[in-house]
């Protein structure tokens, strides 16, 4: 299920913006699922098994294994341009929502065997990272950018890779426990947010509405398609449409517990109903 994209423009502008950086950072510091391709060699296989981080200089870092079907992941002769894109679905058991994604074209570089050692000594990296370089037949490497593209449903923003690299929340280890505080949320509350949202209240905002022939058991349902330090993100089911609404936190959270109290103010401002 993915909800249709619009532009955001006027007075929400700045707030889209900023939601916008904060996906981009938390994309690229290792959420969602990354896939690459070079684009100059043949076949056009994409490189699917990966995973990807920042290192503590900034390095947009890739690591995989070897294999010979896709070409990427076996090149040995210096830099590859490649296109790399990285896709989060939504924090969601029963369905499956694309939630965001980001988009770069790039230069790959493996880093020979002899440097692999001294980078991951110095690079700070994800543990997951480290493991699947080192092992047997994996690999590491580098991607250059200038430019990123952030897409999800309030549209298409190009991004600096410097604008898009910076300290993100939640992380991909604090996604679950952050998407357990909107699991406390009635279904009332869930509501009455999408509700404000859709009426125009300050606070939210409506990103897409489409027609959507969506399963039944999804009908009437408000699932969540993200939740940061920017706010909270929710798909309404109703029979043949699917809307996205984004509401936005007065003030940026960047711990569990202030998001929190983020949550907890939204409700009761617009639900006035205490969380359970």
């Amino acid at each position: 299920m993915e909800p249709v994209h619009t532009t955001i423009e006027g007075a929400h502008a700045d707030t889209m913006r900023t939601r916008s950086v904060s996906l981009a950072r938390r994309l690229l510091s290792g959420a969602g699922r990354a896939s690459l391709v070079a684009y100059d060699l043949a076949p056009l296989k994409e490189a699917g098994a990966l995973c990807h981080g920042l290192s503590a200089d900034g390095d947009l870092v890739v690591a995989c294994l070897a294999d010979d079907e896709a070409p990427a992941t076996t090149w040995d002769e210096g830099p590859l341009r490649v296109r790399l894109d990285v896709i989060k679905e939504a924090p969601e058991w029963a369905v499956r929502i694309t939630a965001c994604a980001v988009h770069l074209l790039g230069v790959l570089e493996w880093l020979p065997g002899d440097l692999l050692a001294s980078y991951v000594a110095e690079a700070d990296l994800d543990p997951r990272l480290v493991e699947l370089a080192t092992t047997v037949g994996g690999r590491l490497g580098v991607v250059r950018t200038d430019r990123v593209l952030v897409h999800d449903s309030a549209g298409v923003l190009p991004l600096s890779f410097d604008e898009a690299v910076g300290a993100s929340f939640p992380d991909a280890d604090q996604e679950w426990t952050a998407r357990d505080l909107v699991g406390r949320l009635s279904a009332s509350q869930l509501t009455g947010l999408v509700e404000a949202a859709a009426s125009g209240w300050g606070a939210g905002m409506s990103l897409s509405s489409r027609e959507e022939h969506a399963c039944s058991h999804t009908e009437g349902q408000v699932f969540c398609v993200d939740i940061d330090r920017t706010g909270l993100t929710l798909m309404s089911v109703d029979p043949g449409r699917a809307s996205v609404h984004f509401v936005a936190f007065d003030d940026p959270a960047d711990a569990i517990d202030e998001l929190t109290d983020r949550l907890g103010q939204l409700v009761d401002v617009w639900c006035g109903q205490p969380t359970e």
